[in-house]
């Protein structure tokens, strides 16, 4: 059995998806996940065909002893011994290690700058230091990158960079508009704030959203619906989305994409080469993903300072001003990540620890950054 610990938000259950969509080309081997109920149905909707059980994360969290590390039910985790690869999307791992056989090959899947440099605020440098400390208690670090990593990580287990880990679009342009209400040809600005659920919301959700409710602008404003705080009295003139079972559909039907800083919306963005603005971070975590967007455009990303209508009609004006610059720097970001990540899960599938060793290279030699 292959087994995936999820987090809330869209970003980690797409990234499952994605995984899921690819492993079934090349096993039919039976999945399950551990995820937060209020994103269950969101994936469900996605995977119920492809033969997955779907686990509630926090009651078998809830069956640990955090200091003894022990399951307080055996006969309820037995389930979990029988899994021959777990994937860890992220941090979830060391709360639920006991869940597993010592048997089970263990991957975490993470992404971003985790390199600590002379300019990272002593906040970074723990926060890095801490995504370190946690990928090493796996046996394989699976780390998603927009580029070559220009330096590897000092790191216990082994380290596989690949690329970005995304779905595919599935439907026009044209239809995603019929959906929306909109005609043929309209053109819309789409305002993206995550899963918002409660464990993981925006900080300044609704500050972010009251200036879109004051935003001028020729474009049509569209709504990405969340799992929870969708409940914003937006004014009858912007467009309410219903929750797409495939986001990155939504993403490409747009001019422009305003979201909170995640890697989950700046990867959609990648493959859909769509200009992206991120509002100011809320944590360190987001902050990142600002400076790595800001990286991939080398350093011409517009900076949105204040949450306020008048600072994000000037942010959007000028990312649509530099559509060129985002779509090189997209252009040269590789894209089959999913793929590379399925094949190895696949490959580790059929291996022990005891091999193990000898599925890495073939895995790397799949990666273009290894």
């Amino acid at each position: 059995m292959i087994t995936n610990l999820i987090k809330s938000g869209f970003g980690h259950s797409v990234r499952f998806i994605a995984m899921v969509e690819n492993l079934r080309k090349y096993t039919d081997e039976q999945i399950s996940y551990l995820a937060p109920d209020c994103m269950q149905e969101f994936i469900n909707s996605n995977v119920s065909k492809y033969n997955c059980t779907a686990y509630n994360l926090y009651y078998y969290l809830s069956l640990v002893d955090q200091k003894a590390r022990k399951i307080s039910d055996k006969r309820i985790s037995h389930k979990f011994k029988t899994t021959s690869v777990m994937i860890d999307d992220f941090f979830l791992y060391t709360k639920l290690r006991k869940l597993f056989s010592n048997r089970t090959i263990r991957c975490g899947l993470y992404h971003g700058d985790i390199n600590i440099s002379n300019n990272d605020s002593a906040e970074t440098i723990s926060f890095k230091k801490n995504v370190l400390k946690k990928a090493n208690q796996h046996d394989i670090f699976f780390h998603i990158n927009f580029e070559q990593p220009q330096k590897k990580p000092k790191m216990k287990c082994i380290y596989v960079p690949i690329p970005i880990v995304s779905r595919q679009v599935s439907i026009s342009k044209q239809t995603v508009n019929k959906l929306l209400g909109l005609r043929p040809d309209d053109k819309f600005i789409l305002i993206h704030a995550g899963a918002a659920v409660s464990t993981n919301v925006y900080m300044d959700l609704y500050n972010f959203y009251k200036a879109i409710n004051n935003l001028k602008t020729d474009y049509k404003i569209v709504i990405a619906r969340s799992i929870e705080n969708h409940q914003f009295p937006f004014h009858s003139g912007i467009i309410r989305a219903p929750l797409f079972t495939n986001g990155i559909n939504l993403v490409n039907a747009s001019e422009l994409v305003v979201s909170k800083p995640g890697m989950g919306i700046l990867q959609d963005c990648t493959v859909t080469k769509k200009p992206l603005l991120f509002v100011p971070a809320d944590s360190v975590e987001r902050k990142i993903k600002i400076e790595l967007l800001d990286k991939l455009l080398s350093s011409n990303l517009p900076t949105l300072k204040k949450i306020d209508a008048s600072s994000l009609k000037t942010c959007i004006k000028e990312c649509l001003s530099i559509r060129d610059i985002y779509t090189q720097a997209y252009e040269k970001v590789p894209t089959n990540g999913t793929d590379i990540l399925a094949r190895s899960i696949n490959f580790l599938s059929h291996s022990t620890k005891d091999t193990l060793e000898d599925f890495i290279p073939v895995i790397k030699k799949m990666s273009p950054f290894c």
